[in-house]
């Protein structure tokens, strides 16, 4: 089992970050976490083509999550794909891919006007999570578990597991006792960093942030505990800078630390 970090952004344009997304390999499968801007092109640079993917679990219904999935569809269908494809997420993801379905369908109505064999519509399966078990496919295992992430009600970290591997995606989170438990000697967990002192808008109440967010301080904690094969760093500001990091999660944190980059496969 690999992951490559497919996005290591947020919302915030970043020549050197797309936003948040993550390819998972095991065994003849692919599967995608999150759909953030960008990472279709991402996906084709690693050599994963959209076709080639069947399941894809979004972390919550935050934007920069979600924001390139009209691309993914239209991109699938365009290559042919008729298969039914499988779409996980918390409660809502339903009814949003049904009003982006209902927004794209003209743009495939067009496009089935020059096709030589009549095609329809992209069958898209939703499956509503909530905390537990989400797939389990030829000896792979993905559960859901829910994560702290304020204002939403529901957020999710995704976890992968084969016979001897385990990976683990924190999604959107502040530090986390329920993450804790979930990634606890995970060989790799994928935890966002977002540090707060560079996240400065004044149309923003910034005494959420850490209800919402795991600052590079809180995040040494969380792998103290934790205690991974790996830490990887994601969902990273513009000005956040890698060696800055890497020191900060240092003061509580001595074990095997990578600052994630776009394109980078564990």
């Amino acid at each position: 089992m690999q992951v490559s970090l497919l996005g290591t952004g947020l919302p915030f344009p970043n020549p050197r970050r797309c936003g948040p997304g993550y390819a998972v390999r095991a065994g003849a499968h692919n599967f995608v976490v999150d759909c953030g801007s960008g990472i279709v092109h991402r996906m084709v640079e690693l050599g994963l083509m959209p076709n080639e993917v069947d399941h894809l679990f979004i972390t919550h219904l935050h934007s920069d999550h979600f924001i390139d999935l009209g691309h993914f569809i239209v991109t699938r269908w365009m290559m042919s794909d008729d298969r039914p494809w499988h779409i996980y997420g918390p409660e809502g993801t339903r009814t949003m891919v049904g009003r982006l379905l209902d927004l794209l369908r003209p743009d495939f109505e067009l496009r089935m006007r020059i096709r030589k064999v009549p095609r329809e519509m992209p069958d898209i399966r939703v499956r509503e999570l909530t905390e537990g078990p989400a797939l389990d496919i030829d000896g792979v295992a993905v559960a859901a578990f829910d994560v702290a992430h304020y204002p939403l009600e529901q957020a999710f970290g995704y976890r992968f597991e084969t016979r001897d591997r385990r990976i683990v995606l924190s999604g959107d989170t502040s530090p986390c006792e329920n993450l804790v438990r979930h990634a606890h000697r995970a060989d790799v967990l994928i935890h966002e960093c977002v540090q707060y002192d560079k996240w400065i808008s004044p149309q923003i109440d910034h005494s959420h942030t850490p209800l919402a967010h795991t600052s590079p301080e809180r995040l040494g904690l969380v792998a103290r505990d934790a205690a991974p094969g790996l830490l990887v760093t994601t969902h990273m500001l513009p000005d956040s800078e890698p060696d800055e990091l890497r020191e900060i999660i240092r003061g509580d944190y001595a074990g095997p630390l990578a600052i994630g980059e776009d394109l980078m496969t564990l």
